[in-house]
Parts: C-alpha cells; structure tokens; sequence
C-alpha cells in the first residue's frame, strides 16, 4: 500500500537532502498497512521491533508473534483510552525525524 501523500512527500524531501533532519511532525502511519491514523481515534497497537503496528494490523500479527516465541520483541503497547495515534507520537518523542543517510 502506498504512503499517504503527506508522508511520502516528506520521505521525498528527505531524499532530496541526504543527511538532513526532515520533521516527521503529527504524521502517524502504521509501518505495516501504511493506513494514515493522524487524526484517527482507533486505540490499540504496538511497536514491534521498530515499527509500529495498527490496531488491526496487532490483531492480525500477534498470534504469530507468539506462535514464533517473539512477543519480547514487542516493546510497547497502546494504552487502554489512548488513540494508535497519540501512542506512536508519544513513543517516537517529539522531535522525531526522517534522515536519509549517505555512505
């Protein structure tokens, strides 16, 4: 599934300008489906390894992490009464960015 145009815009901006910070901002994209929850109110979740999965996309995956023996690679989960949304902002931090780097 292809990013939302926000999203994809500003992974553009960032590989127009290798090694520069570009503000991710309120942006908040499940790193599985690529369904844009910004504005969504859906609650649950979690990150896995380093992405984060949606809602629906945790409900889907889980029993397979656990089939897998993997469930210590999920390091956060969505709180009851907070949106996937609010929960992937408050994990990445405030000033979390896109940087694509060169080598």
């Amino acid at each position: 599934m292809p990013l939302p145009k926000n999203l994809a815009q500003k992974w553009a901006e960032a590989e127009r300008n290798p090694d520069t910070k570009v503000a991710l901002g309120r942006d908040v994209v499940c790193d599985v489906c690529s369904t844009d929850y910004t504005e969504q109110p859906e609650q649950g979740g979690f990150i896995f390894g380093s992405y984060a999965y949606c809602p629906k996309c945790a409900a889907r995956a889980e029993p397979e992490i656990i089939n897998y023996g993997e469930e210590s690679y999920i390091r956060a989960r969505c709180l009851d009464g907070q949106s996937f949304a609010d929960f992937v902002r408050v994990y990445r931090g405030p000033d979390s960015y896109i940087r694509v780097t060169t080598l």
